[in-house]
C-alpha cells in the first residue's frame, strides 16, 4: 500500500485517502491510472523477487485470461502476489 500511496502522492493525488483490501486499484474510482498500475505492478515484481531470489512475473497470461482481474483491488492483487510468490517456490 505504501507504494501506491507514494505513485499517488508523486502524481499530486491524496496519498492519505484510506487504502484497505477492498479499494480499487483500476477503472472507475480506482487509486491509480494505468502508468500507475503498471508502476506498482513492476515494483511489486521486484520486492517478490527480491524475497524469492528469482523472478516473479505479475503481468502475465494468467493474469490477463482470469475471469477476475488481480488488478482491480488492493487485495486482489495480494492475493494473485501470494499465489505467484508460493508457486514460485
Amino acid at each position: 500500500m505504501d507504494t501506491i500511496r507514494g505513485y499517488r502522492n508523486a502524481m499530486g493525488g491524496a496519498s492519505d485517502a484510506p487504502l484497505d483490501g477492498e479499494s480499487l486499484l483500476f477503472g472507475p474510482g480506482g487509486a491509480l491510472d494505468s502508468i500507475g498500475l503498471v508502476s506498482v505492478v513492476v515494483e511489486l515484481e521486484q520486492v517478490l523477487a527480491e524475497r524469492s531470489g528469482g523472478p516473479v512475473s505479475l503481468m502475465n497470461d494468467r493474469a490477463l485470461s482470469r475471469s477476475s482481474s488481480p488488478f482491480r483491488t488492493v487485495g486482489s492483487l495480494a492475493e494473485y502476489a501470494m499465489e505467484q510468490l508460493s508457486a514460485h517456490d
